[in-house]
């Protein structure tokens, strides 16, 4: 099989090894040299991730049997619409589709509209005027949100990146003014507070197969304190839920996502075909949905990709078919702990660095690399603004974590820093809402997250640490 990958950072990197590990022929499409997928590629083109016709081309001339697109700034172009006109197999929404990430109040008004309502309390702003007024007349802390697509994480909340009212005021402005996200319209919500996790799952337009259930830290430093970054690390539970998450509240994530499918499908004749993420938060009032994605999460899948027991290719395949419902798709029973090396000046890296790494010493049985910095020259890279992730694999997550570590440890960069503390007993026992966590050994697994499974524990702790 021929497969045309579409994507650049290290989440196109993690899929891209994971076919080529099936067998596949592999194809890339990128707007930077990605040395990762260069290197796994009997070919690559370096062009516009914009532009889905230049896409089509190359597909058509290297006669692929299927396009893989991973970056949501190409998805929201309608490359999928396109390759679907020229017969071409592809896994990725539609524009329509898209606009579950590219258009966040086309979200909150979708949920509210078909009582689907995990929304924290919410309004939209088309003048940049009427925004500004309200942030003066409103007490609770709030976050404000560019409607459309960010290259980076463009959500700044009250107390975390902006310190006051005055700093949400001049965030709105530079909103408006510089168009970030490309709509013409904010949002600004009610801030809200709890534990974070994501859902991923593999979507043919009517089956919704989840994913081990991560939990990903954007903080830049130890003990979640710092500036907020793309991303530093993820993690994941042997039995695939997370210490403040049982499998009820799992269900009701995953029910809202497979609810949003069938309307997309009944409602609007919209097969969705690709990676959705749901990202939630576990709250005093609930559940809340953060976001949408209409892709995999960087970190999220580099945690996923090394303990799949399904071939991705066929994963794939059935979703360009629509026949992932016949397709049992399985998981190993492990942990794992993800960490990215992040350069100096990150979140805004000021220049490239230098890195010396032997990828066969970095990588074994028991641990993956994974790339997300662009070349320069030899052993110079320009940061994405991230440059390297280790993904460790172990019965335990402390077990995932050293061997994660070890991977780092390897890499010989001036000023290349990781969070130590991603994977620890002691960040984990630390969630507002635990249930209570057995020794590591002991932990209860399941083979399938959509078996009926017990419970961690039936008592549920929501006192505050």
């Amino acid at each position: 099989m021929k497969i045309l990958l579409v994507g650049r950072w290290g989440k196109a990197h993690a899929v891209g090894k994971a076919l080529v590990s099936d067998g596949v022929e592999l194809f890339s499409f990128m707007d930077k040299k990605n040395p990762g997928i260069a290197n796994i590629s009997s070919d690559f083109h370096i062009g516009n991730l914009k532009d889905k016709y230049e896409i089509l081309d190359y597909a058509k001339k290297k006669e692929v049997d299927l396009v893989f697109i991973s970056p949501e700034m190409t998805l929201k172009t309608g490359v999928t619409d396109l390759l679907d006109k020229e017969g071409i197999p592809n896994v990725g929404p539609s524009k329509f589709c898209s606009k579950l990430e590219s258009d966040k109040l086309f979200v909150r008004d979708f949920l509210k509209e078909h009582d689907l309502d995990m929304s924290p309390d919410y309004r939209a702003f088309h003048d940049m005027d009427s925004a500004l007024s309200y942030i003066d007349e409103i007490d609770n802390d709030f976050a404000v949100k560019p409607a459309g697509v960010t290259e980076r994480d463009g959500v700044k909340v009250i107390g975390i990146q902006l310190e006051n009212k005055q700093d949400a005021k001049d965030y709105v402005r530079e909103i408006f003014e510089k168009n970030i996200g490309e709509l013409p319209y904010i949002l600004i919500e009610d801030k809200i507070e709890g534990e974070e996790f994501t859902i991923q799952a593999f979507v043919d337009g009517k089956s919704v197969v989840p994913m081990p259930v991560v939990r990903d830290y954007k903080l830049l430093k130890d003990g979640n304190q710092g500036l907020n970054t793309p991303g530093m690390g993820s993690y994941t539970e042997k039995n695939h839920l997370l210490p403040f998450l049982d499998r009820v509240t799992f269900n009701q994530g995953l029910e809202l996502m497979q609810k949003t499918i069938d309307i997309f499908r009944e409602e609007y004749g919209e097969h969705y075909k690709g990676i959705l993420s749901g990202q939630f938060m576990l709250t005093m009032d609930g559940l809340k949905l953060i976001e949408f994605n209409v892709r995999a999460g960087d970190s999220e899948i580099l945690n996923i990709v090394p303990i799949m027991k399904t071939p991705m290719k066929d994963i794939l395949w059935a979703i360009s078919k629509n026949e992932l419902g016949d397709l049992n798709i399985e998981f190993e029973n492990k942990a794992t702990v993800c960490k990215y090396l992040v350069p100096p000046g990150f979140p805004t890296p000021k220049k490239n660095v230098e890195v010396d790494f032997d990828v066969l010493e970095v990588e074994n049985d028991v641990r993956k690399m994974y790339q997300s910095c662009f070349e320069v020259d030899k052993s110079m890279y320009q940061p994405s603004p991230r440059t390297f992730a280790v993904t460790g694999v172990g019965n335990t997550v402390s077990e995932a974590k050293k061997n994660c570590e070890e991977g780092l440890e390897m890499f010989d960069g001036d000023g290349l820093s990781y969070r130590k503390d991603i994977g620890s007993r002691k960040l984990r026992e630390s969630y507002l809402w635990t249930l209570e966590i057995p020794e590591e050994k002991t932990l209860k697994t399941s083979t399938n997250l959509l078996e009926d499974a017990k419970d961690w524990s039936s008592t549920r702790s929501t006192s505050t640490k």
